[in-house]
Order: structure tokens, then sequence, then C-alpha cells
């Protein structure tokens, strides 16, 4: 194994270990407790990545979407859910940054 394959295994392991993965496995589990409600938080979800990924005027139709899905989403399982698993992709997102800003890469175009 290379050194950037160890040191990739180090990360991995340091981030299951930190305060947001940590708190998005636990909201996960409760979560999957509800079938149901994780069917619905999943469609949610889902919806709300398309939107997000379509360029249209987003503004409308997210209020559109939180409006339709209100009751799942102020379910206070889904609430954490998705808070949680926002923090933790607030991270991951920064570590790929810190990444990439420390080495010479073409990024200019996005």
């Amino acid at each position: 194994m290379n050194q950037v394959q160890e040191l990739t295994k180090d990360l991995a392991l340091a981030i299951e270990g930190c305060e947001e993965y940590v708190r998005y496995q636990k909201a996960k589990q409760a979560l999957y407790k509800y079938p149901i409600l994780k069917k619905k938080a999943d469609e949610f979800r889902k919806r709300n990545y398309h939107l997000q990924k379509s360029g249209t005027d987003i503004f409308d139709e997210s209020e559109k979407l939180l409006a339709e899905y209100a009751q799942v989403i102020e379910h206070p399982i889904v609430w954490e859910y998705l808070n949680a698993e926002g923090a933790f992709c607030r991270l991951v997102r920064e570590v790929n940054w810190s990444v990439l800003e420390n080495l010479d890469f073409e990024i200019g175009f996005v």
C-alpha cells in the first residue's frame, strides 16, 4: 500500500470518530427504525437533490417542495437526520476543498 492509500485510510478512520459522522450514523440508525418515514425522507432528499441540480429558479420550487414535505421534514427524527447529513456533507466538502487547495490542480473552470 502506498503512502497516499495509507493516509487515506487514516483519514477515513479519523472521520469515523468525528462528531459529525457519529451524529449522522446515530440519526441514520434512528430513521431506519421507521421504514415508511425513511421512504418519505428519501423521496424528499431525491427531489431536493434533483432540484438543486436542475438549474431552474430554485427559490420558488424549493418553497413548494418544503411545503409539500413539511410534515415529513418537521418530524424530529427526520429533522435530526437531515441536519446531521448536512453537517457531515459539509465536513466532507471541506476536506475535499482543503486537499484541492493545497495542490496545483486546475479548477478555475468551475
